[in-house]
């Protein structure tokens, strides 16, 4: 009996540390957490990284559709590694000042909105807590008395600016030119930073479109010359071009927004019908001015979107006259990365269509088509790769050096792949 309870015991303690090794990344983690935002300043286009010591802030915000709406929520700090994980060598002593299990005051009711819901806003740093160290952190939000019992996860950074990063793109590739791919190039300077070597003490991280699945992890450099870094030439920066994000708007339910087909008042919610989507791939590069998957939460109808939006049954339908091979999934940032069947379309044979109902806030929303091959995800089929597209990267560089305990943050790059 003492052997069988043994096992049981290391199984248990084995799915634990399996479940605890797992990455955070910003997501709810409960189904009734909608509109996840997080960002810097209160500003939906900005990182959400901050400077050590800066005067700036982090802004998390989410609604919460639930009859407990009104209970209330807490949440506590962790620093993580350059993987996301928690650092497990540091105390929360190491990189917080104050305490951890504090309460989110912030929150309020919507205001004549048929779906009601309870919006809540979290800054950071704020009077019960700061934060001492460089790094990745993630905000771990929970109803008051259940900690264990996660609802959603909020991620950040904070840079200690040592180096600079000079960052080109090109669509000359080391695979095609002018074609279907862009190329990552870029530079650190470190004159002021003496890293020793920089193989084993730096870990450099780049992301298009700030896109989880085009993560390129542990980049190592080309060249090594004093005070200077140079990554060029590497086949691992080497990205799909995709194409200009579609777009819609649904700040009013009195006429239709942009690429809003109709409305329909289905009790107890609105009906938003896009128009049909048509396949992109293969048709020539066509501009447009979006922005690069993010989204804003915006009602005509208050003063006050973020607890006078309403929510709104939004219809998203794709044309294709037979279905393909691959699951085809809605990608932007208002789906926070996530690729599970809430994002996946369906076909039906009746329609010729993709379709995926999902229930958003009002705003203007960047999307797009991604389909499924073993664990990728591609704009090839849908979209299209046209080298002429305008996105986003990012580039995070990591610093921990012999004998430092944690990765500190000592660089973040974001460019755009051409000016608008």
């Amino acid at each position: 009996m003492n052997a069988i309870k043994y096992i049981l015991f290391i199984v248990l303690y084995s799915v634990c540390l399996s479940v605890s090794a797992q990455a955070y990344h910003t997501q709810p983690v409960s189904p009734e957490i909608y509109t996840i935002q997080v960002n810097r300043n209160g500003d939906w286009s900005q990182l959400p990284v901050l400077g050590l010591n800066s005067s700036d802030y982090i802004n998390i915000s989410f609604d919460r559709i639930s009859d407990n709406s009104f209970n209330r929520l807490r949440y506590r700090v962790l620093h993580c590694d350059a993987y996301w994980k928690p650092s497990r060598e540091l105390a929360e002593i190491d990189y917080l000042n104050g305490f951890n299990d504090n309460p989110i005051e912030d929150y309020n009711a919507s205001i004549n909105t048929t779906v009601e819901y309870t919006h809540f806003n979290l800054d950071i740093p704020n009077k019960d807590i700061n934060l001492k160290l460089s790094g990745n952190y993630v905000v771990e939000v929970y109803e008051d008395g259940v900690p264990d019992e996660i609802l959603l996860t909020a991620c950040f950074s904070i840079v200690d600016a040592q180096v600079s990063i000079g960052p080109t793109i090109s669509s000359n590739t080391d695979i095609d030119t002018n074609r279907a791919h862009q190329q990552l190039s870029f530079t650190i300077l470190h004159q002021n930073l003496n890293i020793r070597d920089p193989f084993a003490d730096l870990k450099v991280f780049a992301w298009q479109n700030n896109r989880l699945d085009t993560e390129r992890q542990e980049i190592k450099p080309t060249y090594v010359n004093t005070g200077k870094l140079i990554y060029e030439h590497n086949r691992n920066l080497i990205f799909e071009a995709g194409n200009e994000y579609r777009r819609f708007e649904t700040a009013s339910h009195r006429y239709n927004g942009m690429n809003v087909e109709h409305i329909e008042y289905q009790r107890p919610t609105y009906n938003m019908f896009l128009v049909t989507d048509k396949v992109r791939a293969n048709r020539g590069y066509s501009y447009d001015q979006d922005q690069d998957g993010k989204f804003i939460i915006r009602s005509n109808e208050t003063d006050n979107s973020e607890s006078g939006a309403d929510y709104f049954n939004t219809i998203f339908s794709l044309e294709m006259d037979a279905p393909i091979s691959e699951d085809i999934f809605v990608n932007g940032s208002f789906t926070n990365n996530n690729f599970t069947e809430k994002y996946r379309l369906v076909y039906d044979e009746e329609s010729k269509t993709y379709s995926l109902p999902l229930l958003l806030k009002q705003g203007l929303y960047n999307y797009q088509y991604l389909t499924k091959s073993g664990t990728n995800y591609s704009t090839g089929k849908i979209e299209g790769n046209y080298y002429e597209a305008e996105n986003e990267y990012q580039i995070f560089v990591y610093y921990r050096p012999s004998g430092q305990r944690y990765d500190s943050l000592i660089g973040v790059q974001n460019m755009q792949s051409r000016k608008k």
